[in-house]
């Protein structure tokens, strides 16, 4: 007899509890979300992120004087062009599963990490805004960042086709004195176009795995370093 009285009475406690919780979740939902729906609340926030372009800090203002007045003949909006197909590239190589023809280690990492076992599509690429993010010069390397804000459809195996706002950061890098250049740090990527084996050193003119010359790969060039996503 006892034993049905405690089972009721937790019963009615746990109902009790249910009840009250979910009138607070209610009221805190309605004060500050201005509904109790929170299912739609959750949608119109995925359709939220699926429109809205992913924010940039643009540093062009900063940083346009000082890159023209370092490299009078740099062309920035085809610098800004060229980090948008590598992008392209990039995902055309994640799409075929394959980075077997990207010479530089750092890019074919990024490919790399974003190359699962199932099959993904991309479609409708289409970038929003290219922006300079950072620049700094020294130690013989120039480098200039670039913030792109792109969108896509994206479809990985039978799901369905997924609008998706993404960005990435784009690096780009100028040895403009390879006696100051520090290889060594392996802050570059950069791989002998032959054979693509990591790059120690240019003091070297050639590659110590091939013997391929390599002294003017990237000297008075602009080349792309990095793909980063964030």
């Amino acid at each position: 007899m006892w034993f049905l009285i405690g089972v009721v009475l937790l019963i009615v406690f746990v109902v009790f509890c249910y009840f009250f919780i979910k009138i607070k979740i209610n009221n805190f939902t309605m004060k500050y979300l201005g509904t109790t729906d929170i299912k739609s609340v959750i949608e119109k926030a995925e359709l939220e992120d699926e429109i809205t372009p992913k924010s940039l800090s643009s540093m062009d203002s900063v940083y346009l004087e000082q890159i023209n007045r370092d490299f009078p003949d740099v062309n920035i909006n085809e610098l800004k062009r060229l980090a948008e197909s590598k992008i392209l590239e990039s995902y055309l190589c994640i799409e075929n599963k394959d980075s077997s023809k990207i010479t530089n280690s750092k890019i074919k990492a990024f490919i790399n990490s974003m190359i699962n076992d199932g099959d993904v599509s991309y479609e409708n690429f289409r970038f929003h805004k290219t922006v300079v993010s950072s620049y700094e010069k020294k130690e013989g390397v120039a480098t200039i960042n670039f913030g792109c804000s792109y969108e896509y459809y994206m479809k990985k195996d039978n799901s369905i086709r997924k609008k998706v706002q993404d960005r990435a950061k784009v690096e780009f890098i100028y040895v403009y004195d390879i006696d100051k250049a520090d290889f060594d740090n392996k802050l570059l990527g950069l791989n002998c176009p032959n054979c693509g084996s990591p790059i120690k050193s240019l003091g070297n003119k050639n590659c110590s795995y091939c013997g391929s010359g390599i002294i003017d790969i990237v000297r008075k060039v602009w080349t792309c370093n990095d793909i980063v996503r964030y």
